[in-house]
């Protein structure tokens, strides 16, 4: 995702990459310049952070964030508590926006699925799959869980990670949740509703980190006009 950010950012007008952060990087004078962290760098010498690494990372972007006054778009997915604490105490200094998945679809397939929530009859149920390359960190993916939670806002019941053995009849509240690992995929989410006699699938397909990188470009230019704060890229997707 690095590199793809990256190379987003080298096709683009407004926006120039001038630092690059990454533990197996050593010191380097640039342009861009690069380093193992975010230490070296002062106010005034960059306008915001983009962040795709692993829960240290985003602690480490998160403090920065506050140190050096500019906004932070993270995408790091499989944040612990103290991630997310960090997350939110950078959000009291500047604007900062988390979200599993930067795609400008997934908002939209979050919105659907909240209005279908809403409006279909009860007795309607709800399985999310979830497919990623073999090399992904954590499970289920962060959207995987995201799309539960809207559908848990609306009408409860608990999630079920899969399902082997003498498992019994599915519960009517279950939210089902199923990861894959395989191959080079770069992101699939299905989600399957259905009741007796019928069901309902939407899809949402990445070929490309190319729109993930997009997103977070995108979320980058919202935030640097705005004041500190937790922005939602379901919301800032809105606006584009």
């Amino acid at each position: 995702m690095g590199q793809a950010v990256e190379a987003m950012l080298a096709r683009c007008d407004d926006l120039i990459l001038v630092f690059r952060a990454d533990r197996a990087l050593k010191e380097t004078s640039g342009p861009p310049r690069s380093g193992p962290d975010l230490i070296s760098l002062a106010p005034g010498q960059v306008e915001g952070i983009i962040d795709f690494s692993q829960p240290e990372g985003t602690v480490a972007a998160s403090v920065a964030a506050s140190r050096l006054g500019c906004p932070l778009v993270s995408g790091t997915t499989g944040l612990d508590d103290d991630a997310f604490a960090a997350l939110r105490r950078a959000a009291q200094d500047v604007p900062v926006c988390w979200s599993p998945n930067f795609s400008v679809g997934i908002p939209f397939l979050d919105g659907a699925l909240r209005e279908l929530a809403r409006r279909l009859p009860r007795g309607w149920q709800i399985e999310i799959a979830e497919t990623h390359h073999a090399g992904k960190r954590d499970a289920p993916s962060g959207t995987a869980l995201r799309l539960a939670q809207t559908w848990r806002d609306e009408r409860g019941g608990e999630i079920r990670y899969g399902r082997h053995g003498p498992s019994g009849p599915r519960g009517a509240a279950e939210v089902g949740i199923h990861a894959l690992r395989l191959g080079d995929v770069v992101g699939e989410h299905r989600v399957l509703l259905g009741c007796s006699g019928e069901t309902l699938e939407v899809v949402h397909r990445v070929q490309d980190r190319t729109a993930f990188a997009s997103g977070s470009v995108e979320a980058l230019r919202s935030l640097l006009r705005k004041g500190p704060g937790w922005y939602e890229w379901n919301d800032l997707a809105r606006g584009l």
